[in-house]
């Protein structure tokens, strides 16, 4: 089964045209693939690479110890492929960052001959769309959403965890009126972060929302301090977007 990232992503149409564009830049091109996963085969069946393209062989470690039903692929470990003749390495893998590490640094292959299927757009991208996952963040926002339908929310924590919650995750049920953060003390005028009108923390008091909704992955200490900084005498109430267990919060105060 592949992974909630994996479907995430490749539903986006920035993958979509990416992947038609690798396609047709390695058109009469020799190429190995590197990753021999459930994701190659679903790959596979939307994409034809066996067809759309001239593949000389398939490289994965597990061949070490078992082969896969490849119809006319030749299967080779990783460390073969400098043998082949090629003049491209698709790679596969959701996670490509070690498999490329391992093509430059081990079997020393030309950057210009690596291609990665997946390319993340934000830090830890496929690492944090998992862990929203794992804490039921798509249930947890059809709650919110459902709990704060009539109510005003201000978003707070304008980084790259919202960027990915916004750009892979619908939130748009919810009543936004603007995103704050302590990089806004001094904003332009009518500045916004992806649409949204931007506050500093400062005017959060005066615009009155209803709640303040954390969008940070780390939120504990952060909470602590919006409280007491600006929050407090307001009657502002103040929730985090993704709800986790005790455990989870115990841990990474610990960690």
């Amino acid at each position: 089964m592949v992974s909630k990232y994996f479907e995430r992503k490749t539903e986006t149409k920035e993958f979509i045209d990416g992947i038609n564009e690798i396609l047709n830049s390695l058109k009469n091109k020799k190429v190995i693939i590197y990753g021999a996963g459930e994701g190659y085969f679903e790959l596979n069946k939307k994409y034809s690479f066996s067809k759309n393209l001239n593949i000389t062989a398939i490289a994965d470690k597990k061949f070490e110890t078992k082969s896969e039903n490849i119809t006319g692929l030749k299967q080779i470990l990783p460390k073969q492929i400098i043998n082949e003749e090629f003049d491209k390495i698709i790679i596969t893998n959701e996670q490509p960052k070690s498999v490329k590490n391992y093509l430059l640094n081990t079997l020393e292959i030309n950057e210009d001959k690596i291609v990665q299927v997946f390319n993340e757009e934000f830090k830890e991208e496929c690492i944090n769309i998992i862990y929203l996952y794992k804490h039921n963040f798509p249930e947890t926002v059809k709650k919110l959403q459902r709990k704060l339908r009539k109510k005003s929310v201000l978003l707070y924590g304008a980084g790259a965890f919202l960027e990915l919650i916004l750009k892979y995750f619908d939130i748009s049920d919810l009543n936004v009126i603007g995103i704050s953060d302590k990089k806004y003390e001094g904003h332009k005028l009518n500045e916004t972060f992806h649409g949204y009108k931007v506050y500093a923390p400062s005017e959060i008091a005066e615009l009155k929302p209803d709640y303040v909704i954390v969008t940070t992955k780390f939120y504990l200490s952060l909470i602590e301090d919006l409280y007491y900084s600006t929050l407090r005498k307001t009657g502002i109430k103040i929730k985090p977007l993704v709800q986790k267990s005790l455990f989870t919060l115990l841990r990474e105060i610990w960690n």
